[in-house]
């Protein structure tokens, strides 16, 4: 019941401090509500399942709340959100995928298996569960504890915000479990993978040799750049050589298209910023004279600091404001100043100044009773209690509650806005004393507070901050909109595009490959449309003006120039990523004749040729050229089985054609060990098999992801 007790002592308290308030469950996210396309009945494809809407919605939700449960968040942006669903997405194609192949295999996993590993404690996943014991380590019997009080909670008995907190935790608890049968099942495959291997010691021992051994090189080096690539002639048995070499690499798992994009920001005039300097003004004046509720009037003046009830340290102000602080007394209002770092007018009225803490230690309990008047009187016989020495924790057991001693520091909730019980809570807290008990009645809820230690008094400031960054009008808006809209009338496909957008003052950008899971396009909110249209116009298309950006401040145009559909991509469409290796290899074939049949010496009079002492050359590792500024993989494994003094053929670089000499050669001290190498082989093996296998599962299962079209 003590333990039982303690979690559930925890969410009343969570209610109070700011940081850890668990409304989100209750307020849910625009994005959910919002779902464009609703005709649609399907997202994606996976191993021939089709996957619908409703079911991702629903993987998506559970994920989302035990993201923000986990983390102890209320919102998340928009970069967050689109993230979590590329996780969601990702762990949908992996679990389909391993769950269709296991399948085959016969592979399952017991409920028993997952309750074994819950017993035991020691996987990752638990240790970040709020089921801990005094020590931080996951324990089962809490865990339990906590199952069996929340089947048997009678929602009656709890606040809303508190049935929230506990329901939050277990769905959070059934997602982790799951979690845990998921990668149960991955590790029984890759053990699978690994069983099937079959290490030798000579294996072992090149592998060993191959991690040890060091040698120290001279290279002479043709840097491909030496010769112009206009004077490399490739011919197309060339490209059609290096596209057959390179063509499991040109496999597109799915349609992408090369996009250009016109990202127009549009930016205040000098008009704009003369009226809003004005307003300014203006909202000084009304600032200068006493007001009845600052926090309303931060928000009807449109700034984007809202006053807090919670005086701040000078850190967790605005650096303009806490620059300036000592210009002002108590009462008196500074500005209005113009602040270049964020392009805004600022004012702010220091209201009063007082001493708090950077840290407190302290711990709470709650009183409850059946009245008023019991409360008051439990409350007193408590604090009375605590001053003749009584023990806080004691207390606490005593009626049924766990009072654990925690630090809270000032930069956890001075960065927040507070008001009402929360304010009230904290300012208790930072005008409070060193062993000092007291008694707090709140609106929801009767507390006894010990501190029992502080750190580092200072300065906290309660102040009114109006900050506003400068933005345009709905004139310039308009202006901006109708110069781009002329540009589009008069100029309509890709090609004119480039040709004629750097001489209008507009930015043209180029995007090769666009996939349609970027969620947006440059990287700007509110562009989701302008990405749907992207992947359902044709090729050479142009889009109409799309408004985006988190305050309709960017105008965006979007056209498609090349669509590269599901599969091989062809010669001739692969022909700009191959042209450059297919220079490169006439390069070499021009430049190794140079190199042949000479030693180093007489190569250092060779025009063009660079000479390089490379030190501890690996077999395994890329050896770094400094006179090319680059590193190359050939040269290691090139020069491995040479004798000392000796030259290798001329070789073809990345970046140049090289020969090297082995000049030294030594290891780095170690001990072979036959068995613990096979291990290690072993181990590596699996690992690069399992995760070759799951990709080529994945290429089997031909996934199709259309999430972009409703979400």
């Amino acid at each position: 019941m003590a333990t039982l007790q303690k979690i559930r002592s925890k969410g009343p308290l969570l209610l109070i401090v700011i940081g850890l308030a668990m409304l989100a469950f209750i307020l849910g996210d625009a994005w959910k509500i919002l779902r464009p396309n609703q005709g649609i009945q399907y997202v994606g494809t996976i191993a021939g399942e089709d996957i619908t809407a409703m079911d991702f919605q629903d993987e998506l939700e559970i994920y989302t709340d035990v993201v923000k449960f986990a983390n102890q968040i209320q919102d998340l942006t928009e970069e967050d959100q689109n993230s979590l669903k590329d996780e969601v997405w990702a762990t949908m194609v992996r679990n389909r995928i391993l769950d269709n192949e296991a399948g085959k295999l016969g592979l399952i996993v017991t409920d028993a298996e997952v309750r074994d590993v819950i017993e035991r404690g020691t996987d990752p996943l638990l240790a970040r569960t709020p089921f801990s014991n005094a020590e931080g380590k996951f324990d089962a019997d809490i865990l339990k504890n906590f199952i069996a009080f929340y089947k048997e909670l009678d929602t009656q008995s709890v606040s809303v915000e508190e049935y929230d907190y506990y329901r939050s935790m277990y769905n959070y608890w059934l997602y982790v479990e799951k979690s845990i049968k998921s990668n149960l099942l991955y590790s029984k495959y890759a053990s699978l993978v690994k069983s099937s291997l079959v290490s030798n010691p000579v294996s072992a021992r090149n592998s060993f040799n191959n991690r040890i051994m060091r040698t120290d090189v001279l290279v002479a080096s043709l840097p491909y750049s030496t010769i112009a690539d206009a004077d490399a002639k490739v011919s197309s048995n060339d490209l059609k050589a290096v596209y057959d070499e390179n063509k499991p690499a040109l496999y597109n798992y799915a349609e992408n298209r090369d996009i250009v994009y016109i990202d127009h920001e549009i930016l205040p005039s000098q008009a704009d910023r003369a009226a809003q300097l004005e307003e300014m003004n203006e909202i000084v004046g009304q600032l200068e004279d006493d007001v009845d509720d600052y926090a309303a009037f931060a928000r009807r003046t449109g700034s984007v600091e809202s006053y807090s009830e919670v005086a701040r340290s000078a850190r967790n102000l605005p650096e303009d404001v806490a620059e300036r602080l000592d210009s002002v007394k108590v009462g008196g209002v500074f500005g209005p100043y113009y602040n270049a770092a964020d392009d805004s007018y600022n004012s702010f009225k220091l209201l009063g100044t007082v001493t708090g803490y950077d840290s407190i230690q302290f711990s709470v309990m709650q009183v409850i009773a059946d009245d008023d008047a019991a409360i008051a009187t439990r409350s007193d016989s408590i604090v009375n209690a605590l001053k003749r020495g009584g023990d806080f924790e004691q207390i606490a057991a005593a009626y049924g509650q766990t009072a654990v001693q925690q630090w809270l520091g000032a930069d956890s909730y001075e960065p927040a806005t507070i008001s009402g019980d929360n304010a009230v809570y904290l300012n208790t807290l930072n005008s409070m004393k060193k062993g000092e008990v007291t008694a707090l009645k709140l609106s929801n809820a009767n507390l006894v507070i010990k501190v029992y230690d502080v750190k580092n008094p200072l300065t906290k400031y309660n102040t009114v901050v109006i900050k506003r960054p400068v933005e345009f009008s709905e004139e310039t808006s308009n202006n901006d909109y109708n110069k781009l809209s002329a540009f589009l009338t008069k100029y309509t496909t890709v090609e004119e595009l480039r040709e004629n957008a750097e001489d209008s003052d507009f930015r043209l950008l180029y995007y090769p490959g666009f996939q349609n899971y970027n969620h947006t396009i440059g990287g700007l909110s509110k562009s989701t449309d302008a990405l749907r249209w992207a992947f359902e116009a044709a090729e050479g298309e142009v889009s109409h003006i799309y408004e985006v950006g988190s305050a309709n401040d960017h105008l965006l145009v979007v056209g498609v120039e090349k669509i590269h559909p599901r599969g091989y991509r062809s010669l001739a469409d692969a022909t700009p990523l191959l042209s450059l290796k297919a220079i490169n290899n006439k390069k070499f074939d021009m430049l190794k004749g140079q190199l042949a049949g000479k030693t180093i010496d007489q190569l250092k009079s060779v025009d063009g040729v660079k000479i390089d002492t490379v030190r501890f050359v690996n077999f395994n590792n890329d050896a770094y050229v400094s006179s090319l500024s680059s590193n190359e993989a050939t040269i290691g494994p090139s020069v491995f089985n040479l004798g000392q003094n000796e030259l290798t053929a001329p070789m073809k670089g990345q970046s140049c054609a090289f020969v090297a000499e082995k000049i030294s050669e030594d290891s780095y001290s170690a001990e072979f060990d036959d068995k613990a190498e096979q291990l290690r082989l072993n181990t590596i093996s699996s690992t690069q098999i399992t995760s070759s296998l799951i990709e080529e599962l994945y290429y089997q299962a031909k996934v199709i992801d259309n999430r972009y079209k409703i979400f």
